[in-house]
């Protein structure tokens, strides 16, 4: 029979093996299309609900040569559609900021795009909570600030007609990949994830990040205004910056030059305080 030391010594050991067991492959969830080692600072990018980690591939190219763009791949998107949407945001966020500990060198900044802001920022507060080294800068683009609810009415409970039309109406136009039944077969449980994890998102008490905040918006984003893309102010005790560049709520792709131009200001201003 085992003495209650001996037994309770297996129980710890068995205990750390499942957690290793159960920490997120990072070589899954990072992408880096241009990959420097000796970059003096990483951007770590979020896509917004659907998108994959390749619709960042462009701003590698476009920013400066001193900075890594480390694009998040989440599970059941872009290369890892195989896999099972997560629905739940505070999962998310804590494996998420687990990979990045794990994988990503500081300095580093957190982009996030639409729903990706909201990642970002819960992610940047899971830094603050455990206490460890977290993002330089937040970068947030075509998201209102965490404590506004949206002004649309929630989508990712629809019926597939239903979601469909609105998915037209957020993007501003009419989306033709959506016409395309067998992707929208695909899609659509990812969209839904992805919906869901802003329209239920009710954000917890707490303190206001001491790092600086950049927010960037459409012009003709209707689901974003400038009073909602300012009020992000409201999350920092650092330096605040609120951008609006011409387009709708996919200016990522509409005005991808001017995007960049700004992402690259915001850098500079940021490579001054670190």
């Amino acid at each position: 029979m085992q003495e209650p030391q001996e037994r309770t010594g297996r129980a710890r050991d068995l205990g750390r093996r499942a957690h290793l067991a159960s920490r997120p492959d990072p070589r899954k969830w990072i992408q880096c299309p241009r990959p420097n080692p000796d970059a003096s600072l990483r951007l770590v990018c979020l896509p917004y609900s659907g998108g994959r980690a390749s619709v960042f591939t462009w701003l590698a190219a476009e920013l400066p040569g001193d900075v890594e763009v480390c694009a998040i791949e989440f599970p059941g998107h872009g290369r890892r559609l195989g896999e099972a949407p997560m629905t739940r945001l505070r999962p998310l966020v804590e494996q998420l900021a687990d990979v990045i500990a794990a994988r990503i060198r500081p300095p580093f900044v957190l982009l996030g795009y639409s729903v990706g802001a909201l990642i970002a920022f819960e992610t940047a507060r899971a830094f603050v909570r455990r206490g460890g080294p977290g993002p330089n800068a937040l970068f947030v683009a075509a998201a209102r600030a965490p404590h506004l609810r949206s002004p649309r009415p929630p989508l990712h409970e629809l019926s597939r007609a239903e979601l469909v039309e609105g998915l037209h109406r957020l993007a501003g136009r009419h989306n033709e990949l959506l016409d395309n039944e067998e992707l929208v077969d695909v899609m659509l449980p990812v969209l839904r994830a992805d919906l869901g994890l802003d329209e239920t998102y009710a954000r917890e008490p707490g303190s206001p990040l001491d790092c600086p905040i950049a927010a960037f918006g459409g012009s003709e984003d209707w689901t974003v205004s400038r009073p909602s893309l300012e009020a992000w102010r409201e999350h920092t005790t650092g330096d605040f910056s609120a951008t609006t560049l011409p387009g709708g709520h996919f200016f990522l792709d509409s005005s991808r030059g001017l995007f960049a131009e700004a992402l690259t200001a915001e850098i500079k201003r940021l490579d001054e305080m670190i």
